[in-house]
C-alpha cells in the first residue's frame, strides 16, 4: 500500500511498460529488413500488452474496491467503537485510473461533519478511538496475488499475438 497523501489511506498499484521499447526497436530492425509481417506480429503483441496490463490494473482497482467496502462494513463501527455506521464511508471508498490506465487508486473521500476525511481516522485511529483499518488489508489481500496475475496476462497477451 502506498500513500500519496499521507492523512488519507490510499491504495495504488501501477504497472511499468518495459516492453515498449524492445519491441519498437525490433519493429524498426524487421521493417529495415522488409519484414512487414514481422512488424505486423510485433504491433498485435504491443496490442495484446497494452490491453492486458490495463486490465489488470483497472481489475486490481475493481477487486480493492469491493473487498475495502467489505471490510468497511463487517468491522468498523459497531462493538469496537460503538459508532453505528451509515455507509458513507463505505460508499465514499473508489478506484481512479491514471497515467494512461497503468496506474490505479482506490481511496475513501467521506468528510465528517467538521470537515475532515473520516477514512484517516478509521483506518489509523484517533486519541479517542483504536484504528479499524480497512484500506490495508484491502491492499494486501489483492496485491498479494498482482505480480502473478499480471505475468499470466501478459504471457497470454503475447501468445494469442
Amino acid at each position: 500500500m502506498a500513500t500519496n497523501n499521507e492523512h488519507i489511506p490510499t491504495v495504488r498499484y501501477r504497472m511499468t511498460d518495459n516492453w515498449s521499447g524492445p519491441i519498437k526497436n525490433l519493429m524498426h530492425t524487421m521493417a529495415s529488413v522488409g519484414s512487414g509481417e514481422g512488424v505486423a506480429h510485433l504491433q498485435r503483441v504491443q496490442f495484446g500488452l497494452d490491453t492486458n496490463a490495463k486490465k489488470v490494473i483497472h481489475g486490481a482497482g475493481v477487486l480493492t474496491k469491493r473487498r475495502a467496502r467489505e471490510i468497511e462494513r463487517a468491522n468498523v463501527g459497531g462493538k469496537k467503537s460503538g459508532y453505528v455506521p451509515t455507509g458513507n464511508l463505505m460508499r465514499s471508498i473508489d478506484s481512479h485510473d491514471s497515467s494512461n490506465g497503468m496506474q490505479t487508486e482506490i481511496a475513501p473521500q467521506a468528510m465528517s461533519k467538521k470537515d475532515y476525511e473520516y477514512g484517516q481516522a478509521v483506518e489509523f485511529g484517533t486519541k479517542k478511538m483504536a484504528a479499524e483499518p480497512f484500506m490495508k488489508p484491502a491492499g494486501d489481500a489483492i496485491g498479494s496475488n498482482l505480480n502473478e496475475t499480471a505475468r499470466k496476462a501478459l504471457k497470454q497477451a503475447s501468445e494469442e499475438a
